[in-house]
């Protein structure tokens, strides 16, 4: 707010326009996005045990960027648009929460409802998700073990009723557990379009800070 407060000001003054701002709020944060993403992955994929495998290591980096990209420039997108930082900061909120609830994982999404589905398509959480979950777990053959009566255990198990004995071999791989804990709708051909997804978010948003900046003046209100 109190950058944007004080482009109004050099605004008018003639200093400088809208353009030149919103292009200088763009490459402040591209070297801040890439060092953070990268930290945080360094430090949590090998943590955990992820695949020592080069590909999957950048693509899961590469998901972790363009997450915290969209979001950082979301957020920039509201401080242009709206009035104070506490309104943009309630917007921001919703868009978090709403994108927590239709990110697949609360509520999986074969079992969102078919009158929430947009919500599912619109918000960017699950774009994110299905690229970190899937760029890991392909190919993975990690042995799972099925729980019974669980969606998993009905899908490497189908002829093992109620009262029979579980059979020993009764277990499946990540890539399948991925594959039937999301209905199978994750899967690696949906890769590119997360990506152009995400992308294409974070051009919305700098659309956003450049119609905001050009359209208003909440000094002069």
């Amino acid at each position: 707010e109190v950058e944007r407060n004080m482009f109004y000001r050099h605004k008018a003054s003639l200093m400088y326009d809208y353009r030149a701002i919103g292009l200088a709020f763009t490459l402040v944060e591209i070297p801040f996005l890439i060092l953070a993403s990268m930290v945080f992955v360094v430090l949590w994929y090998f943590t955990v045990g992820f695949a020592m495998n080069a590909g999957k290591f950048f693509l899961y980096w590469l998901f972790m960027f363009l997450s915290l990209a969209v979001f950082t420039f979301l957020g920039q997108g509201f401080m242009a648009v709206f009035p104070d930082s506490q309104t943009a900061q309630g917007f921001g909120s919703i868009l978090i929460g709403m994108s927590g609830i239709f990110g697949g994982i609360l509520i999986r999404p074969q079992f969102i409802p078919p009158f929430w589905e947009w919500g599912y398509w619109l918000f960017p959480l699950h774009y994110v998700l299905e690229g970190l979950f899937i760029s890991q777990f392909q190919g993975d053959n990690t042995t799972i073990v099925a729980s019974y009566g669980s969606p998993f255990f009905s899908a490497v198990c189908p002829d093992v009723g109620p009262g029979d004995p579980i059979p020993s071999n009764c277990t499946g791989t990540a890539e399948e557990w991925i594959h039937v804990s999301f209905g199978g709708m994750w899967v690696p051909e949906n890769i590119p379009y997360d990506i152009l997804y995400l992308c294409g978010a974070i051009v919305v948003a700098r659309v956003m800070v450049l119609i905001g900046l050009m359209k208003k003046n909440y000094l002069a209100a």
